[in-house]
């Protein structure tokens, strides 16, 4: 009986997740079918299925993703790793407090797009420009949850590691640093969330591969096919790093 049950709240689980997807898909293939928007404005789900099969053919699809992602894997890991000891710094070390707090102020509102074409001034329209515009986006998503994540530690625990014995390498590695994580795991989540939407700009603005690439290569040459095919390979990437994301959270922080 209690299987039963289970089996039941897992099938009403897929239903409910997969309504507004399949509500989707059903709403695009009608709007297309009965001519209720231009086919140059949104293409019918058969014409981005052989726009897919093309790309899948001339091997462009897996192509793009893979210089997508290795510009992400490269900004995020190098803004995150930045953003993780500055924030630390930040939130341990009063005075580098004080240093900083002006620069991130003034410096942190910016929107990265703005930022865009003074990376390619300085670095060219290569590979490094991308990257930065990357590591930029996910060091100020490390940088701000890892301070708040330190300064939020229990002041009585630092006092109870110090009471101990402990010297501050052992405080800050077996107290506060434990203690910060689920926000410094927070900054993470955010930060390659929010690098596939940068490395798109990117992209966009200056490359000769990628998804981004595509996406904007398709409207200028008028093939919205090509186009939703970028959109939804973008929306894939977001649904399979979240999960993974999500998954390693629980694994993480099982003892919660």
């Amino acid at each position: 009986m209690v299987k039963a049950k289970s089996g039941n709240n897992r099938i009403l689980d897929f239903l409910t997740v997969s309504f507004f997807p399949l509500a989707l898909i059903l709403l695009w293939f009608l709007t297309t079918k009965f001519g209720w928007v231009k086919a140059s404005i949104v293409p019918a789900p058969y014409t981005v299925k052989e726009s897919f099969s093309y790309l899948m053919e001339k091997n462009i699809f897996v192509e793009d993703a893979v210089y997508s992602l290795s510009r992400i894997i490269k900004g995020f890991l190098l803004g995150a790793s930045i953003g993780i000891v500055l924030g630390v710094l930040v939130g341990m070390i009063p005075a580098v407090d004080r240093l900083t707090r002006v620069f991130i102020a003034l410096f942190r509102p910016i929107p990265i797009i703005a930022l865009i074409p003074l990376f390619i001034l300085w670095l060219g329209i290569g590979e490094e420009s991308k990257v930065m515009v990357i590591a930029l986006g996910t060091f100020w998503a490390l940088l701000i949850n890892t301070i708040d994540g330190i300064k939020g530690v229990d002041k009585k625990l630092v006092e109870l590691g110090i009471n101990l014995g402990k010297s501050k390498k052992e405080i800050v590695r077996t107290i506060v640093f434990p203690a910060a994580f689920p926000s410094i795991y927070t900054g993470l989540r955010i930060g390659i969330t929010s690098s596939i939407g940068y490395v798109i700009t990117a992209e966009m603005i200056a490359a000769s591969a990628g998804v981004g690439y595509r996406i904007m290569y398709a409207r200028n040459m008028a093939m919205p096919g090509i186009l939703f095919v970028g959109i939804i390979e973008i929306g894939l990437f977001g649904l399979v790093v979240d999960l993974l994301v999500l998954k390693l959270q629980k694994y993480l922080f099982r003892y919660r």
